[in-house]
């Protein structure tokens, strides 16, 4: 059991467990009425909120209503559900619910709730000998669909519940195959810096949690804790989520990210602590990742600039990229006040929208997209960007722009009443800076319009963005934190 992540604060909020037990479900923001016998097939909303239901993530809420409460309800409920899965969803049904990476999160959530609730559910040993059934034939079929087609965190996915599984099972043949893939893939996917190679910090805190899991039944197993944390480079990965998300209220928006996916930073780094004793250190850059972190105290209150100068992901999986290579968010107290617009849905048909350069708070050179994200999941030719230097109060980035041969380079400096942009291209070609605002905007200089701002997969909101243009190939930019008046733009 892992109650620091299974009773997250922030991961229970998201649920309405009294509208559970009147069969309403919210997803990403989206509610559905439930049948539960009969809905899993049905076309409800979105192929991600379907993926959702069949995560079963929301036992674990109902697990803990019942036990704060004693109210019964909230326990048979979630037994109720799991039934009805069981009954409704045979492997030789097939469709979402024998998906393999539904199927390795929802093993995670059944193995949660067997353990947060084990003296209760001991008492209906049918039941227990049911799911029990149950996660054998969806073991069976995960280790025969593991994703090598997609790789990256799915098949980590899968490889993390094949281990739970083995753990559960007591199969040691498995288990030792498995574990030996899963620590070939944090090796191939945690890059040396401890950054996920996928560059999204949502996925970064899916992996870590992923990570965690497998951690924590190879401990019960009798695995070394210490030995564990090495081997799946906890320290690091830790490190990289608290430079990340120290002084940030929520999840940055860099590729495909949101704030309602992924557990909180507090609760992962919580648990890090409680079971493998990891402290996380902060680090002002994430060379290989190509992140840099500005933090200052000013006269407006704590700023955070994450700053991202990396490539778009690894070239064999760059479907969560987004054109937002040289692109910023600006905290302050927390609250994010510089931003980029976020990803809002897998399956809509704003997608690519939100992937666009324009789209970010960051730079565009003759109107040229900086990656040809031509499907929702699919980019072909990219443009490669890498950081340039990092000091105390400021970071400096290039990109290289695909298919005209133009360098951008933009220097961003930390100072005490605002931030100083400098955009610059060679040979001099027309730039055209955007800045994406979810708090207060100041004036800067340029065309100002209206976009929708997504923190938070299935809500957006409109917030404010300024174009500036320049055709000489260089531009200043002062942006003022809000409590100051405007400098200038230049």
């Amino acid at each position: 059991m892992l109650s620091e992540l299974d009773f997250d604060p922030v991961f229970l909020a998201r649920f309405d467990v009294d509208a559970i037990l009147a069969d309403r479900i919210e997803l990403l923001h989206h509610e559905e009425w439930v049948d539960w016998r009969e809905s899993w097939h049905a076309e409800l909303s979105t192929p991600l909120w379907r993926f959702n239901l069949h995560y079963h993530e929301y036992l674990l809420p109902l697990a803990k209503a019942y036990m704060d409460t004693g109210d019964k309800r909230y326990f048979d409920k979630g037994k109720a559900i799991v039934a009805a899965w069981m009954a409704a969803c045979p492997r030789a049904k097939g469709g979402v619910a024998w998906d393999p990476y539904v199927v390795s999160l929802r093993v995670a959530s059944w193995l949660a709730f067997l353990g947060e609730l084990s003296d209760e559910l001991a008492e209906d040993e049918a039941f227990v000998a049911r799911i029990n059934a149950s996660l054998a034939e969806q073991y069976v079929h995960l280790a025969q669909h593991l994703e090598k087609d997609l790789l990256a965190n799915h098949y980590l996915e899968n490889l993390k519940a094949l281990v739970m599984l083995a753990c559960h099972f007591n199969d040691e043949r498995t288990l030792v195959l498995s574990l030996r893939e899963l620590q070939k893939q944090v090796g191939e996917q945690i890059l040396p810096d401890g950054m996920h190679f996928e560059l999204s910090p949502m996925y970064h805190k899916i992996v870590l949690e992923d990570l965690l899991r497998a951690a924590a039944f190879l401990e019960m197993r009798g695995y070394d804790a210490g030995d564990l944390a090495d081997r799946f480079r906890l320290q690091d990965v830790c490190d990289a989520l608290w430079s990340m998300e120290s002084n940030a209220a929520r999840t940055p928006l860099f590729n495909d990210s949101g704030d309602n996916v992924a557990k909180g930073r507090d609760a992962l780094l919580g648990c890090a602590r409680n079971r493998f004793g990891i402290e996380p250190r902060f680090h002002n850059v994430l060379p290989d990742a190509g992140y840099a972190f500005l933090e200052r105290k000013t006269s407006a209150g704590v700023v955070k600039v994450v700053f991202d100068a990396g490539r778009p992901g690894p070239t064999y999986a760059m479907g969560h990229a987004h054109c937002d290579a040289l692109s910023f968010e600006c905290f302050i107290d927390g609250e994010p006040w510089i931003v980029n617009c976020g990803t809002y849905a897998y399956q809509d048909k704003r997608r690519l929208d939100f992937k666009r350069t324009l789209s970010h708070s960051t730079v565009c050179v003759e109107d040229a997209e900086q990656h040809e994200c031509w499907a929702p999941f699919r980019v072909a030719e990219f443009s490669r960007a890498h950081l340039l230097e990092v000091g105390a109060n400021h970071a400096e980035g290039a990109l290289l722009q695909r298919g005209l041969g133009i360098k951008v380079k933009r220097t961003i400096s930390l100072e005490d009443e605002g931030i100083l942009v400098r955009d610059e291209s060679e040979p001099a070609s027309r730039i055209s800076s955007a800045f994406v605002f979810a708090g207060e905007a100041p004036h800067v200089e340029g065309e100002v319009d209206s976009v929708s701002y997504a923190p938070e997969f299935g809500s957006a909101r409109p917030a404010r963005r300024v174009i500036a243009d320049a055709q000489g190939g260089c531009r200043e930019t002062w942006i003022p934190y809000p409590a100051f008046r405007q400098r200038g733009s230049r």
